[in-house]
């Protein structure tokens, strides 16, 4: 498989020092790119191997990915030594490393190219990301839940002007991206309602996307309701098969046969042309019936691909997996699919290089709690002292500090970086590893394909 070239031009591009538009390549870039061609990949120029480089090993090859240049191949044992630099490297098998970004010239410092393009991405971001909580109140009861304890209400509505204007003032030339928010945020539709009624009459464009437990879906909502929201998509978790899933939700009112009455919501929605993201929350106690849930899963949307699942690691137990068993549960759990990439595993590994990890990081986006506060994170929602500021006064030096939060040193040095730009922070809270699934998912794809 090909590396994406055009990272591997960026990053010779921030070693020369040019000065370029990202968003806008210009012919000072292609003149630059055939120059590189010319006399770097065509020559007998010195190299080493990419610090992106991940690497399996059998006993009679070497499976290596490059986590920055989305390069993927199988090496004879020969072939990875003269990678290493152990062997003597022919001109074809050294221009084959450096087209697909295996290896780099000697002069190139990659974490810190990789940086600089950070940089000059971050410059200029173009959209708005703003996650609406509707309200706290919920119909289930999770017992991992980050909001326990948090008093359960509705959006103020008095706020909305107040966030009319915080997303007018706030958008870029992209489409706003609306995400819902809550407790479960279908529990108040009326605020996605009058939200996505008045971007529409003032001419903005938006997408939504709803983190939701799926319970509250109906056929009427989304032919009624869905079309106006301009719903791209929605995120749905299922604890196991039908036994956990319930115990695990704790619907109020124990309402009975949930677990059936939620595939057949998210068949609804993919019938409606709608991507559903299917979030497998697992712990040391379901671990099995993450099998069982997957039979279920395919055998009912293996031949939808509107439908895909992955699986998340629930933080904060005390009981917590290693990171050898997290990849080996991944590995099990890509031996029993019919089809891996339910799974998304081929965008995992051709995923853009992340610029920031999550909306933790990123100075446009914000999360709002049905106060009109403005948190850095979705997972703060509620806990007041941990406010940026309100919908009317929010600052713009706090706001843009979040760029500038320091790697942790083992980030700065890991070979997922690209795929990960230090994870999770609220894991950490948590004492849990900052880890983003794709490093399990990647690991644990690779050693599949090898055995």
């Amino acid at each position: 498989m090909t590396g994406n070239q055009n990272i591997i031009l960026m990053m010779y591009l921030m070693q020369s020092g040019i000065e370029i538009n990202i968003n806008q390549p210009c012919a000072q870039v292609k003149e630059f790119s055939q120059r590189l061609s010319r006399e770097v990949m065509n020559s007998d120029v010195e190299f080493k191997p990419s610090v992106f480089n991940y690497h399996v090993e059998t006993p009679k090859k070497y499976l290596v990915y490059n986590t920055l240049y989305n390069a993927l191949a199988k090496l004879s044992k020969q072939e990875y030594a003269k990678l290493q630099g152990q062997q003597r490297c022919g001109r074809d098998l050294r221009k084959k490393f450096l087209e697909m970004g295996f290896a780099v010239t000697n002069e190139i410092d990659e974490r810190e190219n990789y940086r600089k393009w950070r940089n000059k991405i971050q410059q200029d971001l173009q959209y708005l990301s703003i996650n609406i909580t509707t309200t706290l109140k919920c119909n289930a009861r999770c017992p991992y839940c980050y909001e326990k304890g948090v008093k359960p209400v509705d959006f103020d509505e008095s706020l909305m002007d107040s966030l009319i204007k915080f997303i007018k003032n706030k958008k870029k030339s992209q489409p706003v991206k609306l995400n819902w928010f809550g407790g479960e945020p279908l529990m108040n539709p009326k605020i996605i309602d009058e939200v996505t009624t008045r971007l529409g009459e003032q001419g903005f464009e938006y997408d939504s996307f709803i983190i939701t437990n799926g319970s509250l879906i109906t056929k009427k909502l989304i032919k009624s309701k869905f079309k106006n929201w301009n719903m791209r998509g929605l995120q749905i978790t299922l604890d196991g098969t039908a036994e956990n899933y319930e115990k695990s939700k704790g619907y109020v009112g124990r309402a009975k046969n949930m677990f059936s009455k939620i595939l057949d919501h998210i068949e609804w929605i993919a019938q409606a042309g709608i991507h559903v993201d299917i979030r497998l929350n697992t712990d040391r106690n379901n671990l099995n019936d993450m099998f069982n849930l997957i039979y279920i899963l395919q055998e009912r949307f293996d031949g939808n691909d509107k439908v895909v699942y992955y699986p998340a690691f629930v933080t904060g137990l005390e009981d917590k997996l290693t990171e050898e068993e997290k990849v080996e549960f991944v590995k099990k759990l890509f031996v029993e699919l019919a089809n891996p990439n339910k799974m998304s595993i081929t965008d995992r590994l051709y995923s853009f290089p992340r610029n920031i990890p999550c909306m933790r990081n990123d100075p446009q986006s914000f999360s709002v709690d049905v106060y009109g506060k403005i948190y850095s994170c979705e997972h703060l929602v509620g806990h007041k002292e941990e406010a940026m500021g309100t919908l009317k006064r929010l600052s713009n030096e706090v706001n843009q500090a979040r760029l500038d939060e320091p790697l942790r040193e083992e980030c700065e040095t890991c070979v997922f970086l690209p795929k990960c730009m230090g994870g999770c922070a609220s894991n950490l809270r948590t004492g849990d590893p900052a880890c983003m699934i794709n490093k399990y998912m990647i690991q644990a794809y690779m050693e599949y394909m090898c055995e």
